[in-house]
């Protein structure tokens, strides 16, 4: 259907004018407030030992819960691409499982599971604290971050095929070397894909994190429960968006790379 000029700029300026009042007003907002009082200023807020010990653990959590999902996330895929098998519904369910659920239920679920009074919280006896501790905070961002790398994976298995796996072996290929020199290398793409949506969710969760934390500084306080901290518990608003601007640089990074492997990944 063709649409008109004036049709078609239009909708234009609505979708552009709505994603100015949402998106960029807002930013804008946190980075005038941010440096308004100068570069020296925004260095000293997070440079304190609590930012700079909230940026490690995020990028810790981030280090742990990346390979944790490329390999679960490659293993699933290729489960349910190329196998058959009783309950592949059901794993499929699970997977989507984290879209549906609010962070904030999966918080509170770990909780009755890990905290004192839950399923496994006798591991706390062995001196190892998984609520309120940083064993709490991988599993709750595993937990969110689950299915990105499956669904990046899964479509790209169905578009290549099993054609020239099965060449492989017919050739003499066990199944590790066919994994590693057919399998993984035409779905890089989309693994490579899947990874920068899971350390971009891990950086940047909060609805779950929360519930399992005990946001203490150095102990389990994230980028993103400090921004938190500083502006509801402190009372410290430059701080928070000092804070807020740092996480948003480190995201702004990731979308780069996103949109750059988006293209990479089409051309190819």
């Amino acid at each position: 259907m063709r649409t008109s000029t004036g049709t078609r700029l239009t909708l234009r300026t609505v979708a552009l004018g709505y994603l100015f009042v949402l998106v960029v007003v807002p930013l804008a907002l946190i980075l005038y407030r941010t440096f308004e009082r100068g570069i020296g200023a925004f260095v000293e807020s997070i440079s304190t030992p609590a930012a700079i010990s909230a940026l490690h653990l995020s990028l810790l959590i981030v280090a742990i819960v990346v390979p944790v999902n490329v390999v679960f996330g490659v293993t699933t895929a290729l489960a349910l691409v190329r196998g058959r098998f009783p309950g592949r519904n059901l794993v499929q369910a699970v997977v989507d499982l984290p879209f549906a659920v609010s962070p904030i239920v999966i918080g509170v679920s770990l909780i009755l599971l890990w905290g004192v009074d839950g399923w496994f919280g006798a591991v706390e006896q062995t001196g190892l604290r998984v609520i309120f501790g940083f064993p709490g905070l991988v599993l709750a961002t595993i937990f969110v971050t689950l299915p990105f790398v499956v669904r990046e994976v899964e479509p790209v298995l169905h578009e290549i095929g099993d054609e020239q796996e099965q060449a492989a072996v017919t050739l003499g290929a066990s199944r590790w070397q066919t994994l590693w020199r057919i399998t993984l290398p035409a779905i890089r793409w989309g693994l490579t894909y899947g990874v920068v949506l899971t350390v971009a969710r891990s950086l940047g969760e909060f609805g779950a994190v929360i519930m399992v934390s005990s946001n203490f500084p150095g102990v389990s306080q994230t980028l993103t429960l400090l921004v938190h901290s500083r502006y509801i518990d402190d009372h410290n608003t430059y701080g928070a968006y000092c804070a807020a601007t740092l996480l948003m640089a480190i995201a702004v990074i990731v979308l780069a790379l996103m949109t750059l492997l988006d293209r990479k990944r089409s051309t190819r």
